[in-house]
């Protein structure tokens, strides 16, 4: 793909296949993300991606995986991302099972801390889940796949569901415009997804998901970690 020399998959979604790259000009290993490409791409909304791009390559936080460019090759979207060596928080949680609380929340805070950069600069992240946090090899959570990302005050943000059901907010699965307590639920959801080991929503239709997470109030399960006490379970509920 132009200079990048696509060697292996990383992973695989609906949207998207990352594979592991190669920089041939600057000599160093990349994870480059081609977007499901559309049979005619449409300009403005491509357009809309690229800036939203942007406004993600100027984030700078040790728990951000950077965004080193995105472009449009032969009507093929991709996104070029620092590589970073590790597993997702998904694929961390399926092996492990549930964290012990210290851990979950030392983890939760590196996340939050990458959110509170993004936040500070008007970005939105609007996907965020275990999916999209690594575990880089010192344990530290890099949060990735700002793709859907959008600034506060971009009004076209509007009136779109985004995001992942299980994983959005109230607010997000009713399409309404960006803002960073979006992001703050599903900071709640996927803590109590590693004290628990098992998303709160479990649901295979997803409009299922999205109707829960609009009409009900989330509880916790009974069983969390003994070591988690009563005051996290206050703080996760009342981040959801």
């Amino acid at each position: 793909l132009g200079r990048f020399e696509l060697r292996r998959v990383l992973g695989q979604g609906a949207q998207a296949t990352v594979w592991l790259g190669f920089d041939a000009r600057l000599e160093r290993e990349v994870a480059v993300k081609l977007m499901r490409a559309a049979p005619s791409p449409d300009a403005a909304a491509v357009n809309q991606w690229l800036q939203e791009a942007r406004s993600v390559s100027r984030l700078t936080h040790p728990n951000i995986v950077p965004v080193f460019e995105a472009d449009v090759l032969e009507q093929q979207p991709y996104l070029v991302f620092e590589y970073v060596p590790g597993r997702t928080l998904a694929e961390h949680l399926r092996a492990r099972g549930p964290l012990p609380a210290r851990e979950a929340v030392e983890m939760m805070i590196g996340v939050l801390g990458a959110l509170e950069a993004a936040h500070a600069a008007g970005v939105v992240h609007r996907d965020l889940k275990p999916s999209n946090i690594l575990v880089d090899g010192t344990g530290s959570p890099r949060v990735m796949d700002f793709g859907i990302a959008a600034r506060t005050q971009d009004p076209t943000s509007q009136q779109k569901v985004v995001g992942t059901p299980g994983y959005m907010s109230p607010e997000a699965a009713g399409g309404a415009a960006p803002t960073p307590a979006m992001d703050l639920f599903s900071a709640g959801l996927v803590l109590a997804e590693m004290l628990h080991g098992l998303p709160l929503i479990r649901e295979r239709d997803p409009y299922r998901a999205i109707y829960r997470v609009a009409h009900e109030d989330l509880q916790l399960p009974a069983a969390l970690p003994v070591d988690g006490d009563d005051a996290l379970r206050a703080i996760v509920l009342r981040a959801i």
